[in-house]
Formats: structure tokens, sequence, C-alpha cells
């Protein structure tokens, strides 16, 4: 029986749909859909070139996705890194937040330990460490600690 499938391009678009993708991303769902890579990475391209596809959109809705949720830019970071967005890309997305790491610092640290300030220092390296998890940077730690929540 043969078998007809859509191509490539249709299927990566049917995805772009429901959410964005990194270029990376995308060529791996489009192999495991049993694409072969160079039908992958053919459609990707003509999708990027249509902006379809944008590896700097998709690492902007991430970076402002996941510092909503409280997550820092080292890990966000990595995150993108990992999707296959180039450490350009990552540094400009990452840029356009510059100013308010501070502040999600401190948001996501009252929302997990409370507004009243760390009683000792014992408590205090315990809610560093838990920003720093986080993927917040030393200097943000420091202006979150140093700000008082009450």
């Amino acid at each position: 029986m043969n078998e007809r499938r859509e191509p490539a391009g249709h299927y990566g678009l049917t995805l772009l749909a429901r959410r964005d993708y990194s270029r990376q991303e995308l060529v791996e769902r489009l192999c495991r859909r049993g694409y072969s890579p160079a039908e992958a990475a053919e459609a990707a391209a003509a999708l990027a070139l249509s902006q379809a596809l944008s590896d700097e959109r998709y690492a902007a809705e991430r970076v402002r996705g996941r510092s909503a949720q409280g997550v820092g830019p080292v890990r966000i970071a990595v995150e993108l890194k990992a999707k296959g967005v180039a450490s350009e890309i990552i540094a400009a997305a990452l840029a356009a937040e510059e100013g308010a790491w501070g502040e999600r610092a401190a948001a996501a640290r009252a929302k997990r330990f409370g507004t009243s300030h760390p009683r000792d220092r014992r408590e205090w390296a315990r809610q560093a460490r838990f920003l720093q998890a986080r993927g917040f940077r030393h200097e943000d730690i420091m202006r979150a600690m140093d700000t008082p929540q009450d």
C-alpha cells in the first residue's frame, strides 16, 4: 500500500500554528514524524524564509514566558541553547528584559518564602540558593535579598 503523506512544510506549518518552535526543535519534530533530515531541514528553511519560523520570535516569547514563571536569565539561556538558539539571539532576547531581573528575583523569593526578610544567615543562604537554582544571577539575588518585601 502506497501511503501519501503531506509535505514536511505543511506539517511544520501545522505545528507552528499551535506554538512557536526553534528551528532545531522543528527539524527534530519533523524527523520524529518520519521525514528525512534533508526534507525537514528544507521545510524549516522555507518556513523561516516565509517568517513562519523565527528563532528570534521564539526566544523572545520563551524569555517572556519563563521569566513570568519566576525563572532567571541564566537558566533561560541554558534552555534556549539546548533548543539550538544562537547565542546572539539569546543575548538580544535577554537584554530586552534586562532591568527587571532583580524585581523578578524578589517576586520569586516572596512567592516561595513570604514577604518577611530572612531571620538569620542560614535562612538567608537557603533563600539565595533557591534563587540561584532558579537561574538568577548573583547581582539579582543580592538585590532581591536586600529588598525588604514588607
